[in-house]
């Protein structure tokens, strides 16, 4: 994410007319595609809620709990989203400045952070654990249950830990964050 800020930054401030594209674009794309609800509405938490622990408990994202597969997946969607948020807080910065960008990701950031990385470290421990199980079942070997049972408690531990940490940013995010901004 660091290293995208950068790029971006450079990008954009040895450009002039890229930065002035992008803010007539974004301004026609807020009437016309953007369907993010009002600040300080249930409409607004539930939106970004659901979009944080979507990328583990959405249906359509479900693979990612998938043993091999779903590693990849996440290191994919990992990666899409540190360059979109560091070209998102470049520009931001550029054109409303550093503290503006601070005080908008910053207090709910302290929060959702560490929720990612509790939930990472849960479905990194589900592949170990699962991984390490179906490689002791196909090589003919006993599977060691209780290392197994250890494996899922621990992954339900980091799971709801996560969801309840992503349920506080949201609530931070939501009705916090919106007067930080001045709006």
């Amino acid at each position: 994410m660091i290293i995208t800020t950068l790029v971006t930054y450079l990008v954009l401030i040895s450009s002039h007319g890229l930065v002035e594209s992008l803010k007539v674009w974004l301004q026609s794309a807020e009437s016309s595609y953007i369907a993010i609800p009002p600040p300080y509405t249930k409409g607004l938490y539930q939106f970004i809620f659901l979009n944080n622990i979507g990328h583990f408990w959405n249906p359509i994202r479900v693979w990612v709990w998938i043993p091999f597969v779903g590693a990849f997946q996440l290191g994919y969607e990992l990666l899409l989203n540190a360059i979109l948020i560091g070209a998102v807080a470049s520009f931001v910065s550029l054109t409303k400045g550093p503290i503006y960008t601070i005080s908008g990701l910053a207090p709910h950031g302290v929060i959702e952070l560490p929720a990612f990385i509790l939930e990472f470290t849960g479905l990194a421990r589900w592949h170990v654990s699962t991984s390490r199980a179906l490689y002791e079942k196909l090589s003919g070997r006993s599977v060691d249950q209780p290392l197994l049972k250890e494996g899922i408690k621990d992954t339900i531990i980091f799971s709801v830990l996560s969801v309840a940490m992503f349920a506080v940013a949201a609530y931070v995010e939501t009705f916090i964050t919106p007067h930080f901004l001045g709006r």
